[in-house]
This record gives C-alpha cells, structure tokens and sequence, in this order.
C-alpha cells in the first residue's frame, strides 16, 4: 500500500490511543475503507505473508519509528491513486491501529516478524540486538546485527538509553525461547523508550525460514543500550500494593516452553487459554511458582495480550488492563 510512504514523508506522529478517542461511526468508516482499499494487499490481519515486498501494517505506531504519543493531527494523504481528506484519515489510521497481526494479539507493536525485519535490515532507523552469549554470535548471526551478551545487561537505578539512540526502532533477538530478549525489551521500555520489539520466534525461526545468517564479527559489534541517569526518576519495575502482605498472589504453574514454539509465541487465543489452564483469570496478583526469572517474558506475552505486568516489592506480579 503506498500510503505508508506519504506517512513517511509527512512524519507522522501516531497515536496509540486514537481509536479510543474516535466515536464507532468514525471506526466503522475507518474499517471500510481499510478493506475497500488495503485489506486485498495486507489482510484482514494486517500481516498477510502473500506478499514479500508489502510491509506488514499491525503495530504500525512502532514501525514507523516514532516512539513519541501525541495527538493525531489527521493529515490528507494520496493512496493507490486516491485522495484521503482528513477525516477519512484519521478513520483508517484508527482502524489500522487495532489490527492484531498474524498471530492476533492486541499489541502486536511488540514483536516483529522474520518477514518484517528482513525487509528492515538496510533501514538505518532499525537497529538489530542479538542479546545471546558471544560465543553463539560468533557461531552465527542475523547480518548487520550488534552483539549484546548477557553480562553486559546491568539493572539500573534510573535507567536510560545510551546517547544516539532515541530515533532507533531497536529490535531484540535470542535462540527464540524469549526469555533473555523478554529481559532486555522491559528494560529499555523502563528508560521509556517505546520503539522496541523482539523478533518473534528469534533467530531459531529466522533459520526455519532460510533467512540468509553470518559469521562475520567485525570490530565494534558490541554495543552499550542503557546508562545511568542521574537526572531522570526511575521508571519503577515495582508496584506496591498498600494493606497487603506478600503471599496473596495466585500461583500460576507455567512451563514456559509451551509457550513458545519452533514460529515464536503462540497465537494469543492459545496463550491466553494456555495462561488460564495455569490459574490466570485476568487483572489481580499472581506468583509465579519457582520461576520469578521468567518474570519478563511473563510482562511481554501479557502486553502482547492487552495486559499490563509488574512485580511487586513482595515478588509478586501485579496485572492490569
């Protein structure tokens, strides 16, 4: 679709929270001028793979690499040879907003695809984190990616992203458990950055589906994300709950490899009946049994359904909408 070039053009600024704030009539309109005009090329979805060279249009308030929310101005634009007056902009871009991608989540912004990512590779607002050991990046790795070992992920006080960094869409990758990526993604959203995203299903998938991989390491692969601020408060991981003792959580019993598979996380209408087989019944406090190192993989696959996870100064995990 050749609008998101004039958005490109006119840099946008998205707003996440637009459909919310557009009447049903505005979101009706919007959705039929998406499958009068999009959906052939894009999808019901948003992500329709039928096409190589078309970019995917769920999460699209990340994927134009503008991680600023403010008011959506509604600009015009031109769209296979149509003319867009501002209203009818705005409508459409609201709908695009809530598409869930291929996998149906409701934030689908924080996770890219293989598919996504090998179009972005020469895109030089995207920057591409392996954050395995540097031994496995040496082994192999995705081409033109930077090495962010393990050890080199500190816990700040007041988190902030490294100098140079703020306009960069910063994409995430690991063997495709998550788990290590999980941890680096909630971090860097501590420091308030919000154009970040893991690759869904990691280099595991990006191999699955023989998307070229390297050896090179040249000099300077490595790569600081976060610093110390001492002017900024911190963006607290912890909620604390007054008139409550620790142990009041519901234990979730959660064996976090049936959360994934060999394509990345479950579609969401699998994981959110997966996450309820193990005790999940929507906002409230949980604990995870055994497992509290699984907590940000557990605040990533909640944001992707819709939910917001922190822990809490008893180790706990609070979830909200």
């Amino acid at each position: 679709m050749v609008f998101v070039v004039a958005v490109l053009a006119q840099n946008w600024v998205l707003d996440r929270e637009l459909p919310s704030r557009l009447t049903g009539e505005d979101l009706e309109r919007g959705r039929a001028l998406y499958i009068s005009y999009c959906e052939r090329c894009h999808g019901a979805d948003g992500d329709d793979s039928g096409y190589p060279l078309i970019t995917p249009l769920s999460g699209l308030s990340l994927r134009l690499g503008d991680s600023r929310v403010r008011a959506f101005a509604g600009p015009s634009f031109y769209a296979r040879g149509r003319f867009f007056p501002p209203a009818e902009a705005r409508a459409l871009m609201a709908h695009i907003l809530t598409l869930p991608g291929e996998k149906g989540y409701s934030r689908p912004d924080a996770i890219v695809s293989p598919q996504l990512l090998g179009q972005k590779l020469s895109d030089s607002r995207y920057m591409v984190i392996d954050v395995r050991s540097q031994t496995e990046f040496g082994e192999d790795h995705i081409p033109q990616a930077i090495n962010l070992p393990p050890e080199n992920v500190a816990e700040r006080a007041r988190p902030r992203l490294a100098p140079g960094l703020s306009d960069r869409i910063l994409v995430l990758y690991d063997d495709g458990a998550g788990l290590q990526a999980a941890r680096v993604w909630r971090a860097i959203l501590d420091s308030g950055h919000r154009a970040v995203a893991v690759l869904d299903g990691g280099i595991r998938r990006w191999r699955l589906e023989n998307r070229e991989t390297s050896t090179r390491v040249p000099e300077g692969t490595s790569v600081t994300l976060l610093v110390d601020s001492p002017d900024l408060l911190p963006v607290s991981r912890t909620a604390t709950i007054p008139g409550r003792s620790g142990g009041a959580g519901i234990p979730l019993n959660v064996d976090w490899n049936a959360t994934v598979t060999g394509k990345g996380f479950r579609e969401a209408s699998e994981l959110r009946k997966y996450f309820t087989a193990a005790g999940f019944t929507g906002p409230g406090l949980y604990r995870l049994e055994g497992a509290q190192e699984y907590a940000d993989l557990f605040a990533l696959q909640m944001y992707l359904l819709g939910f917001e996870a922190r822990s809490t100064n008893d180790g706990e995990i609070e979830v909200t909408l």
